[in-house]
């Protein structure tokens, strides 16, 4: 990611799991889904959970990129029906990172930064169902993000899909637990990174983000 300016791009964190993701020894392969949204339009939102941090880390160099509070949220569609598989099951259409102003967002040597959702097919893939949770992959995952440094101004992307992403229908929880599959790009050639975030770099994201209204997601 960049070395941290002032806000996070959007992220499609989707979505992180406080610690709880479905092992396919647990999990059951399913055929078909019911979604049940309140809201006619299909519509859901969410707010990172009270308590909780998002975070996206940079696997090769240990750097994180870290946001805190109320203005980290997420929104997406998941309208109410039955689909005969879990193939494009919901979409994230926006991941806000923090607030530029207040500074909630920070990352290394405690630069602030600012994060950009540019994914227009963010897709959630629903793959298994045990106990009211449902596990699954965020695909189409596209987030530019800025940092100010000292050496000048980083900036860069992260890209490709996150797994590890679940919903629980209990706590109404959207999350994703060291969701890996992000790869980061487009970094400034410049040296204005310091070398902290770099072309390549393997990408992990979490949060957990806790839906407005609820959701209800189920399976035969």
């Amino acid at each position: 990611m960049s070395i941290i300016r002032r806000s996070l791009p959007t992220v499609a964190g989707v979505v992180a799991v406080l610690g709880l993701f479905v092992t396919s020894a647990s999990a059951t392969s399913v055929d078909s889904w019911t979604v049940s949204n309140p809201r006619p339009d299909g519509a859901f939102s969410g707010v990172l959970k009270d308590g909780t941090r998002a975070m996206v880390e940079d696997v090769s160099t240990g750097q994180q990129l870290v946001c805190y509070g109320p203005e980290t949220r997420v929104k997406g569609s998941m309208p109410s029906g039955v689909y005969p598989d879990g193939t494009d099951l919901g979409a994230v259409t926006d991941f806000a990172w923090g607030d530029p102003v207040s500074g909630s967002c920070h990352g290394p040597l405690g630069t602030t930064f600012s994060a950009e959702l540019i994914s227009t097919g963010m897709k959630f893939n629903a793959e298994s169902y045990t106990e009211g949770i449902v596990a699954g992959r965020l695909t189409g995952v596209v987030l530019a993000f800025a940092a100010d440094t000292w050496t000048g101004h980083c900036t860069m992307r992260i890209s490709g899909s996150l797994d590890h992403v679940t919903y629980r229908n209990s706590t109404s929880e959207l999350s994703i637990t060291g969701g890996a599959g992000l790869t980061m790009s487009e970094v400034s050639t410049d040296g204005s990174c310091m070398g902290l975030l770099n072309e390549g770099d393997r990408v992990e994201y979490s949060a957990t983000f806790v839906l407005d209204e609820p959701l209800t997601v189920s399976s035969p």
